[in-house]
């Protein structure tokens, strides 16, 4: 994390203890009662950058978020990895879940001109969403990883040849 970036976490962290926290090292000092307050207190945005300052301050700094088997911190250490696996850990996207079914459905396809204002988002897609999508829809494929232009190339020769 840039300094800049971590002073400005720091000072935030700060103020939600209502105590000055100056650097990493500080935040990894905290008791372990008090960093799992803190990351009870957080929003869920904050937390991978509560994990990252933990990180780079040492070794043993991350494992104080268990809580220290103590058994007065293992509800906050319970609730802090609960908010912390579904915010970092978990996919974003489930596997029915393609984009490409959401945002570009194949029956606007036929109108030239929206699909060419979605081009950009097309080659943003990955390629395990794009083979797909355009083998279900239009027969087209399947192409090697990092293909999207030509994958992009394909569709449009097809539905301009239709």
């Amino acid at each position: 994390m840039p300094e800049e970036l971590a002073r400005r976490a720091l000072a935030y962290f700060g103020r939600i203890l209502g105590k000055e926290i100056p650097t990493r090292e500080a935040l990894a000092a905290l008791p372990s009662a008090q960093l799992l307050l803190l990351a009870d207190r957080l929003p869920d945005g904050f937390l991978p950058a509560l994990v990252g300052l933990l990180k780079g301050a040492g070794p043993l700094a991350f494992e104080k978020l268990l809580g220290e088997h103590e058994e007065e911190n293992r509800e906050l250490s319970e609730r802090f990895f609960e908010r912390y696996r579904a915010m970092v850990l978990e996919p974003p996207f489930e596997d029915d879940d393609n984009p490409l079914e959401i945002w570009l459905p194949h029956e606007v396809c036929n109108d030239l001109a929206f699909l060419s204002t979605r081009q950009a988002f097309f080659l943003r897609q990955e390629m395990r969403h794009i083979n797909p999508w355009l083998e279900r829809h239009f027969q087209i494929g399947p192409f090697p990883p990092a293909a999207q232009e030509e994958a992009w190339s394909a569709l449009w020769a097809r539905l301009t040849s239709e």
